[in-house]
């Protein structure tokens, strides 16, 4: 009966898409317009997703710390029983997510980058329900994480359940599932620019204005609902700080390296422990994320700050009013903490315990500065905000993202350069220690080798030899220049292999080579072939992979590589284009996805 009901709603939607399309088709809309009506949808839904999403939160919370913590029993006893209401969420999530759906447990983030990677964004239906719930009740009872990894989840696999219903291409289902993304992020820390650029930077790896748009759109719709229903107002409430001293730019320097160890500690704690609980601790599965619960509940009986739902230990890091010795702890208490909420199966985001040790950490190096160079140095609480850019740049890998979430969530431009700054040596530092971030680490944890939004494993495996294109104009080293120009005007290739007498590959013509010497007609018409192409140019042979061909043309900045027999004999074969090998991965991502 369900399955009929599904079958007949699924039919029902097909055939209002196929009047939708039709009607788009007579009026001559754009050919994205219909897309950009399907990023609206994930849009509204998303906003109302991180609508829910608070409600589950602000739902637990109170149940557990308002009601049952004071009304039934007496409050002496509810605040040591606080010790045990984040191991109660945990029991809660490890029934849920061991029952009903494995892939939301975590921090979300990583789960949806493999969906996009390597299934066509393919997600499962049930897992919008289920990580608002699972996350709601992690971070409700107490756990040590942020709504911000689950809404991308939510907004993720609203975008998913829409393609999958309209039956959209693989390539509109990444970009529903990108705007899903974005959306969620956006509602969630009312940062709609950071959403978009965290999509296209982290999710999806691309910046084209095909994708770039309905993301944009979703984002703007998704914030739009959340200021209605939930409110306009930054983050964090905040004083104006602004660069005391040019003096202070080295002092910036150091803090953003030492913030980039400090991310790269954060980041192998958290995985430490998760190997822990998942390779060492002989227990059921569902057990464990009770067992970390209460590790967490034990840890902030004593700083309560820590809880996922409390943001005073930001609050009071940002206004300059906490003592050195309680920050230090903050930072190793707050990593403890989140590691052992995320590590033993929890469900939430790992964005806003990075701005909560960015915050602590920048006011202890502020405070720090302060005694040493008391004169040339900004108010604590300015390094706190920028310490909050550093490690979540450190963490992620991805400053342009955490420029703008700063910016967004504190709407402070003030400390822009020295933000701008820490965070790129923040990144570079925490790259050049650890090649993968908070997100990437995860994914090489599935086995997934991933590179630039693609799985590099794909691009290794297969080779260059089913996609040589043979059916290319090639120009002789005698060939003159108006002959070439003349080919190049009446041909769909904008690069011509330049071949000798005997059929060997000597160089390749490039639109780039031609260009400088059209206004130059008295010298033009003297020039051969071999005078104007490129000698010293990369060769493909048929051995190689799609990888190394890939990565010789970005290194080289072409569209296309000519084939060659072999790299000694280079007696021409063809060439092969970044477009070929980009739909090459596709189907074989496809084939791998639907296997």
């Amino acid at each position: 009966m369900i399955n009929n009901t599904r079958f007949n709603l699924a039919k029902t939607l097909r055939f209002y898409q196929s009047k939708l399309l039709r009607v788009l088709y007579k009026l001559n809309t754009p050919g994205d317009l219909y897309l950009l009506f399907l990023a609206i949808i994930v849009g509204t839904f998303t906003g109302f997703g991180a609508y829910l999403l608070n409600l589950i939160v602000n739902g637990v919370h109170f149940i557990l710390f308002e009601h049952a913590g004071t009304h039934f029993i007496s409050p002496q006893i509810g605040n040591y029983l606080r010790i045990l209401f984040p191991a109660i969420g945990g029991l809660t999530v490890g029934l849920l997510t061991y029952y009903l759906s494995p892939e939301v447990k975590g921090h979300g983030i990583p789960s949806v980058m493999d969906a996009v990677i390597t299934k066509g964004g393919l997600i499962r239906k049930r897992v919008t329900f289920l990580a608002a719930l699972n996350s709601g009740t992690t971070i409700g009872s107490g756990g040590s994480a942020g709504k911000e990894g689950p809404i991308v989840q939510i907004g993720a696999a609203i975008g998913s359940t829409i393609g999958q219903l309209l039956h959209v291409s693989q390539q509109r289902m990444r970009v529903l599932v990108g705007c899903g993304t974005a959306a969620g992020l956006a509602a969630v820390f009312n940062a709609p620019l950071a959403g978009v650029l965290f999509t296209v930077e982290i999710i999806l790896a691309d910046f084209s204005l095909a994708v770039f748009t309905p993301i944009v759109i979703s984002a703007v719709i998704a914030t739009s609902i959340s200021h209605y229903l939930v409110g306009s107002s930054p983050l964090f409430k905040i004083p104006e700080y602004a660069l005391h001293s040019p003096a202070e730019f080295p002092l910036y320097l150091l803090m953003g390296l030492l913030g980039g160890i400090l991310s790269v500690i954060f980041i192998r704690t958290l995985y430490g422990i998760e190997d822990i609980f998942e390779d060492k601790l002989t227990l059921p599965v569902w057990v464990k994320p009770a067992i970390g619960g209460l590790l967490t509940g034990g840890i902030a009986f004593y700083f309560p700050e820590l809880y996922g739902f409390d943001d005073s230990a930001t609050h009071l890091a940002l206004t300059g009013h906490t003592g050195i010795y309680l920050l230090g702890l903050f930072i190793i208490a707050k990593i403890l903490a989140t590691s052992f909420t995320l590590g033993s199966g929890g469900t939430g985001g790992l964005f806003t315990p990075s701005l909560f040790i960015g915050a602590t950490f920048g006011a202890l190096f502020g405070n720090i500065a302060g005694i040493f160079f008391p004169g040339i140095t900004a108010p604590p609480g300015a390094y706190a905000l920028v310490g909050m850019g550093v490690v979540v740049a450190g963490t992620i890998h991805a400053p342009l993202t955490a420029l703008l979430i700063i910016f967004e969530v504190t709407t402070d431009y003030s400390i822009i350069l020295p933000l701008m700054l820490s965070t790129v040596t923040s990144t570079l530092v925490a790259r050049w220690i650890e090649k993968n971030s908070i997100y990437t680490m995860k994914m090489s944890l599935f086995s997934r080798n991933i590179s630039g939004g693609r799985d590099v494993d794909i691009l290794k495996t297969h080779k260059i030899n089913k996609i040589i294109n043979q059916n290319v104009t090639v120009v002789y080293e005698y060939t003159g220049f108006d002959e070439i120009l003349n080919l190049l005007m009446n041909s769909h290739d904008t690069s011509f292999p330049v071949l000798s007498k005997d059929n060997k590959l000597i160089g390749i013509i490039a639109m780039r080579d031609l260009r400088p010497l059209l206004f130059d007609r008295d010298l033009a018409p003297l020039l051969l072939a071999s005078d104007i192409m490129s000698e010293n140019v990369f060769v493909l042979t048929p051995e190689d992979t799609l990888e190394k061909a890939l990565s010789k043309m970005e290194l080289e900045d072409v569209e296309l590589l000519p084939v060659v027999n072999s790299t000694d004999e280079r007696i021409y074969r063809g060439v092969v284009s970044k477009e070929q090998i980009i739909k090459r991965y596709r189907k074989e991502n496809l084939l791998l996805t639907e296997s």
